[in-house]
């Protein structure tokens, strides 16, 4: 191959890395991104507005939002967290407006007749570099998808798509999450009012696991109540806090935590007071069935979750060896040496490693190293420290006790690991 078709594969390389590095960055950033302005854009200036203002002169209210410090906030008509969904939507359409000329049959007409004098809504909006527009909404559907609209003083057509995000309530600007931290959250401590109800738990792997009172997994079902809990949409957002708020009645506190944030939550039966906020919250009182009931009665039996199907590879470590098992379309093979093993004695491990439960008779988790580990992985090459693992010990009365990661205790097994990894090794050597 010559120098030149070399240097020309080089170079196609670096562009592609560099699109593909600006595409990554594009759609993992969570700020709001505006697309540049381009020909006959109303809002041209739209990288630099720090405010703006939604009026409607009919009714006389209006709401207004800020861009400081590295965010946007509700300013007017009070000061809250504002809905990012909705304000992503309004400024996606800003890029979109475009100036659009009125029909010719409605040029001669009054601002009257166009709805002009009496807008509707009127969208004011301030830019860092001291730059105002003014955008007048006016009579709608004069043709097609557009109503009457004027921008700083100049009719126009505007998209009846744009309209119908200004007519969303104040309410809706306002952020309907119990927390900020969405995706960010780690950690929850339940403190509840009746102590039997309370509990520590932690997500990963994306499965929610108690520290407190005891080690262990919630069931799929408390699982899936516990994320709807903590993801509830607020109903309604009441009236600013007061010493006199009457609340009716606490059911506990809650704090969430993740990623060096944390949230306070005091849970009423149908009401949240967050520290994040200074107004109440309402929230359906079935939202938190959760909360009220004893972690027992929320705890799965089994000591790992995990889908067999889903997995790539086993990694197996008995004393001090340790391998590497691949699921492959001819059964289940050594990673290193390609060896295909007899498929139902690594399947056989597997399931019992998913059935493995939280027995009647325990102790706490032994000092020592684990004997043995099994770590299920979905990928082909294995990051254990993310893996379900399952550990075993074996104690001087050959008692195979086990437990998983990052369990505190261990349980008696009437299955014993240990035999079922010598017959693995027995076939491997």
């Amino acid at each position: 191959m010559s120098k030149t078709k070399i240097l020309l594969m080089v170079i196609a390389l670096i562009c592609a890395f560099a699109a593909l590095s600006k595409f990554n960055a594009a759609v993992n950033s969570p700020e709001i991104r505006i697309e540049p302005a381009v020909a006959n854009q109303l809002f041209s200036d739209i990288n630099n507005i720090e405010r703006i203002v939604i009026s409607r002169p009919l009714y006389g209210n209006s709401v207004s939002f800020s861009f400081d410090g590295g965010k946007w906030s509700i300013r007017e008509p009070i000061i809250d967290a504002i809905n990012l969904s909705a304000l992503r939507l309004l400024l996606n359409e800003f890029s979109d407006l475009r100036m659009r000329d009125l029909p010719a049959n409605l040029n001669n007409q009054t601002a009257e007749d166009l709805g002009l004098d009496t807008p509707r809504f009127v969208v004011e909006t301030y830019s860092t570099d001291g730059m105002k527009h003014i955008l007048l909404i006016g009579a709608p559907s004069i043709q097609s998808d557009f109503g009457v609209g004027q921008f700083d003083g100049k009719t126009c057509m505007v998209p009846n798509s744009f309209v119908s995000i200004l007519s969303r309530s104040i309410d809706s600007w306002r952020d309907q999450r119990l927390s900020s931290l969405g995706a960010k959250l780690q950690k929850v401590e339940w403190q509840s009012i009746d102590p039997q109800y309370s509990f520590i738990a932690y997500k990963s792997d994306n499965v929610w696991r108690f520290s407190e009172p005891f080690d262990g997994l919630f069931n799929l079902n408390a699982s899936a109540l516990l994320d709807a809990a903590l993801g509830a949409r607020i109903s309604s957002l009441g009236a600013p806090l007061t010493s006199n708020y009457l609340l009716g009645t606490k059911l506990g506190q809650l704090y969430l935590s993740g990623k060096g944030a944390d949230v306070s939550l005091e849970v009423y039966a149908d009401s949240v007071v967050s520290s994040e906020r200074s107004f109440v919250l309402h929230v359906s009182p079935q939202r938190f069935a959760v909360f009220q009931q004893p972690p027992l009665a929320l705890r799965s039996q089994r000591l790992l979750d995990f889908n067999p199907q889903h997995l790539s590879a086993v990694v197996v470590r008995y004393r001090q060896d340790n391998f590497v098992l691949a699921k492959s379309s001819e059964g289940w093979r050594d990673a290193v040496e390609s060896e295909i093993y007899e498929n139902h004695i690594i399947v056989d491990l597997i399931n019992q490693a998913r059935l493995a439960e939280f027995g009647d008779i325990s102790k706490e988790r032994p000092a020592r190293e684990a004997d043995g580990m099994i770590a299920m992985s979905i990928s082909r090459v294995p990051s254990i420290d993310k893996c379900p693992q399952l550990l075993w010990w074996v104690d001087s009365q050959d008692r195979v006790w086990i437990g998983s990661k990052g369990s505190k205790q261990v349980y008696q097994s009437e299955v014993n690991f240990e035999l079922g990894v010598k017959a693995i090794f027995t076939v491997k050597h």
